[in-house]
């Protein structure tokens, strides 16, 4: 089964499948102010121009990974949208893998401190001013990523029509991809990411539904033993890699080092600086220092 034919079994108001596109995010939002239903996936096996952070390119290998992006209008605020999508990666992982993932603060999944998952979260509002949020989500699924002459990387795999497929990345992305891994390299051999891609909208949809209901009508949660958002964020702490470690957080051409110490309810990163002031960091590229 191929990725063109995992939409049928997602139930959701609305599929689109492209083999290729420039990229899942921008064309999840342009739908998002042509119609106005929520929950349109769109899914495809390769970009030309997939969106990282702060304005980074995605890279990947055609066929070879999960590249989904879900239009949203939730209720609630964005926070809780990373922290819905990153659980539902590490659920999935360990489902489908059998494998442990952690999440680095604010939005990666890493496998053994390497990277396997990003997750890209742009907003805007309607004609009406109702929020958007375009949920993007990109996994290195099959293939490996070798070093090869020149300190540049290879990321290499069999896509699922049998023809091996590569993508040579330029020396400045290469530092990138010195932590990265993939799936396959951690499980052992290829995983299916057609299975992958059901199980992880399940979950989102699971905990985004369960948000809504309770914004909606925050008396329903009234006789529940914990309210759905804390128990999202407690499972999103619990699973955070970054806290108690030595990081240092780059903020443009800012770089601020300390202890992770913990989140607040917002997500936002504590931060106990060297010199013992606490400090509440709220956007960031996160490093891990030497234990």
């Amino acid at each position: 089964m191929k990725v063109s034919d995992t939409i049928s079994e997602i139930e959701c108001p609305s599929r689109l499948y492209l083999p290729t596109v420039t990229s899942t995010n921008t064309l999840a939002m342009q739908l998002a102010h042509e119609r106005p239903e929520e929950g349109v996936v769109v899914l495809t096996d390769s970009q030309t121009a997939g969106k990282g952070r702060q304005g980074r390119r995605w890279v990947d290998v055609p066929g070879c990974n999960v590249l989904s992006s879900t239009l949203l209008r939730p209720l609630f605020p964005p926070h809780l949208l990373v922290m819905i999508a990153s659980l539902a990666v590490v659920d999935t992982i360990a489902e489908i893998c059998g494998l442990m993932a952690t999440i680095k603060w604010p939005n990666d999944v890493l496998i053994r401190d390497r990277k396997v998952a990003g997750i890209l979260i742009e907003t805007s509002h309607d004609q009406y001013g109702q929020l958007v949020a375009i949920l993007g989500i990109g996994i290195n699924v099959n293939g490996r990523i070798q070093k090869v002459p020149g300190e540049t990387s290879l990321v290499t795999c069999r896509a699922e029509y049998g023809q091996a497929q590569g993508a040579l990345l330029q020396q400045d992305q290469a530092p990138l991809l010195a932590t990265a891994t993939t799936l396959e390299t951690e499980y052992g051999h290829a995983v299916s990411r057609e299975t992958f891609i059901v199980h992880l909208l399940r979950h989102i949809e699971t905990d985004y539904l369960a948000l809504q209901q309770e914004t909606a009508n925050p008396f329903s949660t009234v006789y529940s033993p914990i309210p759905v958002s804390q128990s999202i964020r407690e499972r999103w702490r619990k699973q955070l890699s970054t806290l108690g470690r030595s990081i240092q957080v780059r903020q443009g051409d800012t770089v601020t080092s300390g202890i992770a110490e913990d989140v607040d309810g917002n997500g936002e990163l504590l931060l106990r600086r060297h010199s013992g002031e606490l400090v509440n960091i709220t956007w960031g590229d996160v490093g891990y220092l030497a234990r």
